[in-house]
């Protein structure tokens, strides 16, 4: 027999705390093939950012040592965001199996009245107080930001190294090497290898937090990357792109504050910028991929011509060069995204970095490392230790995110259901005081 899962809607209070949560109602058997199902519907509330799921179990016939499996695995991977998955309501027979294997008190709720679900998310977490100080929302536009953070005025020091432009007609000089600290942040055109000439191995690349992510530039290329430990700091050979040192002190946790599925890219640049009263910031992102629009290079810079390369005009000629996604790509995984973003068309140095990231008035520039789907915790969250947990797992791809807004036939813009970001004021050598790097 197969399950059916409603979902409701719920919202509890305990103590001022609201928990929006949802409850599960579950019907039929429990067992290996239909606790999939529950599995995937569980998943799919933790990245729509319900992190207080309830289940009813009264429904069910028949549990079995499969759906116990799932049972637990569903209640770990809530924890691990920061929520719960109880089950508030079971059946006799589910009741008798949870008690004789010892899992009811680890799986059920207590029977503690109408509140327990809130009363229970609230106590679940040391320093309730603190908690709730840190979940604190505040919308700008469409975006929700819970427990945001200003990065108050000092300013972080960024530095551009070679350009852009240079690298991608393959006429840049030697690539100079640059190391990436613990607290170091970077993205352009790079390579980690020191074999051959840089221009035959040189591709997307970001960094965060001394760890760098590196992608070959052939199609299908896997993600090579490395990681600072102990003493051991990587370096990069850059062609071109653009590096700071120091953790950015502004972050936030971000939602959709409507009926939007996601937050889009463009517009989180904005409402940062907004919020940090500067023309032009540092920007780190992790989120849940709604989709995300980006270009990859396929092909090594040394075979670039005055008339065959990446920035040619010519569809075709790009399309040697360049891998567009032709809609929205890696929806259901993780993303780091490090970026720089300004209020105002740039002048300079800085203006063959960026270039426009959507409708809006933001320009910019932004790689995004993907990872397997990782559930986030809602709210503010400490960047080197996010860092440090997405990088034990395989990196899948590094894109540089672009936005294509032609109607019908464009990709449009890359989307995150929900994260945390961090940003700062970025001032970068230069560029004269006055300009876009204010």
């Amino acid at each position: 027999m197969d399950i059916t899962i409603e979902r409701r809607a719920s919202h509890d209070s305990t103590g001022g705390v609201i928990v929006t949560g949802v409850e599960l109602v579950v019907s039929g058997r429990l067992d290996a093939e239909s606790g999939v199902e529950l599995e995937q519907a569980v998943a799919d509330e933790l990245q729509r950012g319900r992190h207080a799921i309830r289940l009813d179990l009264s429904a069910v016939g028949f549990l079995s040592s499969a759906g116990i499996r799932v049972l637990f695995n569903t209640h770990r991977a809530a924890k691990a965001a920061n929520g719960q998955c109880m089950i508030g309501a079971a059946s006799d027979p589910v009741t008798r199996v949870l008690e004789l294997t010892r899992l009811a008190p680890i799986l059920m709720e207590p029977r503690a009245g109408a509140t327990a679900l809130a009363a229970s998310a609230a106590a679940s977490t040391p320093g309730a107080a603190a908690a709730k100080a840190a979940s604190a929302e505040t919308q700008a536009g469409r975006i929700l930001f819970v427990g945001l953070e200003s990065p108050g005025t000092g300013r972080l020091q960024g530095q551009l190294v070679g350009a852009v432009d240079d690298a991608l007609l393959g006429r840049a000089p030697e690539a100079t090497t640059r190391p990436v600290p613990r607290h170091g942040f970077g993205l352009g055109i790079a390579a980690l290898s020191d074999d051959g000439p840089w221009a035959a191995v040189a591709g997307e690349m970001a960094a965060a937090c001394g760890a760098v992510f590196h992608r070959a530039p052939q199609p299908f290329a896997t993600v090579d990357y490395l990681i600072s430990t102990g003493s051991m700091v990587p370096d990069v050979r850059v062609a071109a792109g653009l590096f700071w040192e120091g953790l950015p002190r502004g972050r936030a946790g971000f939602e959709s504050a409507d009926d939007e599925p996601a937050v889009r890219f463009d517009e989180l640049a904005v409402r940062l910028l907004e919020q940090s009263g500067a023309d032009t910031i540092a920007m780190v992102a992790v989120g849940e991929v709604h989709g995300l629009v980006g270009v990859e290079l396929i092909r090594p810079l040394a075979e670039a011509t005055p008339s065959d390369h990446p920035r040619a005009e010519t569809a075709a000629v790009a399309a040697r060069w360049l891998s567009f996604s032709r809609e929205p790509v890696h929806s259901r995984h993780t993303a780091l995204i490090v970026g720089v973003a300004t209020s105002r068309r740039p002048v300079g140095p800085l203006a063959s970095f960026v270039r426009p990231l959507g409708q809006g008035s933001a320009w910019g520039h932004a790689h995004a490392v993907v990872f397997p789907l990782r559930p986030l915790k809602r709210g503010v969250a400490e960047l080197a230790t996010t860092i440090d947990d997405l990088a034990a797992s395989e990196p899948l791809a590094v894109l540089h995110l672009v936005s294509d807004p032609q109607p019908v036939l464009g990709s449009g813009q890359s989307e995150l259901v929900r994260g945390s970001c961090w940003f700062a004021p970025l001032s970068i050598a230069g560029l004269e005081e006055g300009g876009a790097s204010r």
